[in-house]
């Protein structure tokens, strides 16, 4: 009887391993998919998916899965090809886009915006911050010495630098209330209007700026000190557990918000799958078919005919 059994598998696993490779196999799968597909769009996703499974998932998870290091690399070596393709582009990005995006996108920035509360905070809380209190310092330092070059071409600019942590110092004393008189003005409301027009200006020059321009932003030594930062934060993050955490917060937030939102439509209103249906089943064919095909994959599944066999088989001794 074992004999037997081990030679029906071996049948099966010769049968399984031509069948797979058969145009019929494939062409019966991506019909079977396609039908599921199809019924699937009418499911409800409440229905369709667990929410307790997947926050779950996001809970358990375990991100020294990943290995950050081959990802910081992939990403660096990822950018230097794309970097690489943008210098060969002269558009624009509003030429490179539909031109109704683009119109789309024009009219947004005509909108007129107001500030939330928690905007103007966020901008008072930078207004505040050590290093813009630098710049004023620098910028007030920089135009004295400009103006002191005009007045005194030969010894005005190096008198005033032979002094410049005097005068600094004096700067720095009025530092506090020039911070405050700017952070007033920027939040005022006939103030706004102007940091927002700067705000469009600057979206439009980025969007009028030639592809091949942020191609060539950092320079080639820049580009070392880049992905050697790049590697480093990379591997900080990994081994911070608390920046972990809050990754894993926002992703449970983000997640029960949006199920919520979507639970009780169905899979189509979200995917279109009816209309694409055909495409999806033969993308997950392509997807499936290496691994139904692997060795261990095809002795599986002829273990299993060679079970399924012998237990009808028995079953049927038995009646």
């Amino acid at each position: 009887m074992l004999t037997n059994r081990l030679g029906e598998a071996e049948g099966d696993e010769r049968y399984w391993a031509r069948r797979i490779r058969s145009p019929a196999f494939r062409r019966d799968l991506e019909g079977l998919i396609t039908r599921e597909l199809e019924a699937l769009s009418q499911e409800r996703i409440g229905d369709v998916i667990d929410c307790d499974v997947v926050g779950r998932i996001i809970r358990e998870w375990d991100s020294k899965i990943i290995n950050e290091q081959l990802v910081a690399d992939l990403v660096i070596a990822a950018s230097g090809r794309v970097a690489t393709r943008l210098k060969k582009r002269r558009a624009s990005v509003r030429a490179t886009i539909d031109p109704q995006l683009a119109a789309d996108l024009e009219a947004l920035l005509q909108q007129r915006i107001r500030l939330s509360r928690r905007a103007e905070d966020l901008i008072a809380a930078i207004m505040r911050q050590e290093f813009v209190r630098r710049l004023f310092s620098d910028i007030i330092f920089t135009s004295i010495v400009a103006f002191h070059e005009k007045v005194n071409p030969v010894f005005g600019g190096i008198t005033v630098r032979l002094l410049q942590e005097q005068i600094k110092g004096f700067i720095n004393l009025f530092m506090p209330m020039l911070q405050k008189q700017a952070v007033a003005f920027a939040v005022m409301k006939e103030n706004q209007r102007i940091l927002l027009d700067f705000v469009r200006a600057i979206i439009r020059h980025l969007l009028d700026t030639p592809l091949a321009g942020y191609a060539e932003m950092v320079s080639s030594w820049q580009k070392k000190r880049v992905s050697a930062l790049m590697r480093k934060a990379v591997a900080d993050a990994a081994r911070s557990a608390k920046l972990e955490q809050l990754i894993r917060e926002m992703a449970l937030a983000v997640w029960d918000g949006v199920y919520r939102d979507v639970r009780e439509k169905r899979v189509g209103d979200v995917l279109r799958l009816e209309a694409h249906a055909g495409w999806l089943a033969q993308r997950c064919v392509d997807a499936i078919m290496p691994v139904l095909s692997r060795p261990a994959m095809v002795q599986f599944v002829a273990a299993e005919f060679a079970l399924a066999a012998a237990a009808q088989s028995s079953g049927r001794g038995t009646t």
